[in-house]
């Protein structure tokens, strides 16, 4: 496809921009009022549908208008896939059966999942792939017989309802549940989601049972009343609020699991280590260092809020860390 590059175009559509929605609408119903003036030009609307329950396949769906033709209009069974493979398969289908149509040189795609147009070009390793594939082999097949022949990309919001993309959506969704069945179609991505949920379900049923995670471990709330959920996008539950700052990642860590170069952990190894605080508290424990140690600017409360560790670890960049090396080691 980098042969043609010049003969593909993405109109893309940013919904922070004043009268954003109007002023798509306009476009929209231009593109569309010039395309049934013009016999050479193809009108694609896609869209799929996702089903709520696990057992039941995605829809996909696209309708072709081209002046002095019947509309078409199809709806295919896409399998076991997320919604961004289901969309890279309507493109696909829709592509494949544009070309195909006599005195076709101008195909516009109305669409609202860009980012799926454009993967829809990409031949590179990625789930879905074969679906780019064969979009790529037909615009190639098709481009190579015209050289005046060209492929249009319109974000179209599915907000607005619109036309062509609107009537895919309908299609799609007018068709009844469709059971699962023994051995549907499925997609790298819809396999790593499936994983990822089994894992994090996994997690969280295993992290209230308290021989598991431990009785030194530390539970913590996101918000006032909000358990932590595992998560595993993002930088994960905790992550996201320490940053890229390795050393107060690795503080946080070490309170959570009360697994610290403290005088308590040595004890319970048996680490030939001294057992009492700096401050001269009999035993250095992390509530004595959430709470009472004077060389400390502590809260009087072990924290109970993600937030409130990461502050507490902030304000003493020393705690839960292991003690310098002596003057001329290291």
């Amino acid at each position: 496809m980098d042969r043609y590059q010049e003969r593909v175009s993405f109109i893309t559509f940013d919904p922070k921009e004043e009268n954003a929605l109007p002023r798509r609408r306009n476009l929209l119903n231009n593109t569309y009022a010039q395309a049934k003036g013009d016999q050479s030009k193809v009108c694609c609307g896609v869209d799929c549908s996702i089903p709520k329950r696990a057992s039941q396949q995605a829809v996909a769906s696209f309708v072709i208008e081209q002046v002095g033709q019947e509309q078409l209009a199809s709806a295919w069974v896409a399998g076991k896939v997320l919604s961004a493979d289901a969309e890279l398969f309507t493109i696909r289908m829709a592509v494949c059966r544009a070309v195909m149509l006599e005195n076709c040189h101008h195909i516009v795609i109305f669409t609202d999942s860009m980012a799926m147009a454009k993967r829809a070009l990409d031949p590179s390793v990625h789930s879905g792939q074969a679906h780019s594939l064969a979009v790529c082999k037909a615009l190639a097949q098709w481009f190579s017989v015209v050289e005046d022949n060209r492929v249009e990309f319109i974000a179209t919001p599915s907000k607005l309802e619109w036309g062509l993309q609107h009537a895919a959506h309908c299609r799609a969704r007018s068709l009844p549940p469709i059971p699962m069945g023994r051995r549907p179609a499925t997609s790298l991505d819809a396999m790593r989601k499936r994983i990822t949920d089994s894992a994090l379900d996994a997690w969280t049923t295993r992290l209230q049972d308290k021989l598991y995670r431990g009785h030194h471990f530390l539970p913590l709330l996101e918000t006032k009343g909000t358990d932590i959920a595992p998560k595993y996008a993002g930088g994960g539950s905790g992550l996201k609020f320490v940053g890229e700052e390795v050393n107060l990642c690795t503080r946080m860590c070490r309170a959570i699991l009360n697994h610290a170069p403290i005088s308590d952990y040595y004890r319970r190894f048996n680490i030939p280590e001294s057992h009492s605080c700096s401050c001269g508290a009999e035993r250095q424990t992390r509530k004595h260092l959430f709470t009472r140690c004077p060389n400390l600017d502590t809260n009087r409360c072990t924290p109970k809020l993600v937030k409130e560790l990461v502050g507490y670890l902030q304000k003493n960049p020393l705690a839960f860390g292991f003690k310098p090396p002596s003057e001329g080691i290291g």
